[in-house]
């Protein structure tokens, strides 16, 4: 029997995120929240288990956009799952986790990211602040450095929201 899909709800990025100051200069930025069952999770925690639970489709589109953009120069950031090697107390600001870079942690909130060239994506896991907390919100802000930023957000921009749905809809917390 396979498990029940969560509830996966668009939302604002949170005024308590690190991340809602950056969206005035943003390009792109999107939130969505999911129910929080296991108010214990710290949101590196969350973090892992959602790369954990990422469908297999998510890791097939990673793997022919990272063919794709080798070919105009861009790096290749490899596949998001089956990425954690340790555990998530173990993580520090600048570990890798997946394809992303650890920028900050708190109690309350991770920020990842990937910087290049051509756009700088940031992504916050954010436990907001209610006892309990009754959801996690995962936001994502992008800023476009030139023209080829702007070009790959244009297919990414459509698919992002998909791929990040589904991988909320497949994490247990």
């Amino acid at each position: 029997m396979e498990a029940a899909l969560a509830v996966v709800i668009k939302t604002i990025v949170p005024s308590d995120s690190a991340l809602k100051p950056t969206i005035a200069g943003a390009n792109f930025f999107d939130a969505y929240s999911s129910p929080l069952t296991n108010s214990t999770l710290t949101p590196t925690e969350i973090f892992l288990r959602s790369i954990s639970a990422s469908p297999r489709w998510v890791d097939s589109l990673m793997s022919i956009r990272n063919v794709v953009v080798r070919q105009l120069g861009l790096k290749d950031v490899g596949a998001m799952r089956g990425a954690a090697d340790k555990p998530a107390s173990a993580y520090r600001d600048g570990d890798q986790i997946g394809i992303f870079r650890i920028f900050s942690q708190t109690d309350n909130e991770l920020i990842l990211g990937i910087n290049d060239r051509h756009l700088d994506v940031r992504v916050s896991v954010l436990k907001p602040t209610s006892d309990p907390p009754l959801s996690y919100i995962v936001s994502t802000v992008v800023t476009v450095n030139n023209w080829l930023g702007h070009i790959y957000m244009v297919p990414v921009g459509r698919i992002h929201p998909l791929v990040v749905k589904a991988v909320m809809r497949r994490t247990i917390v």
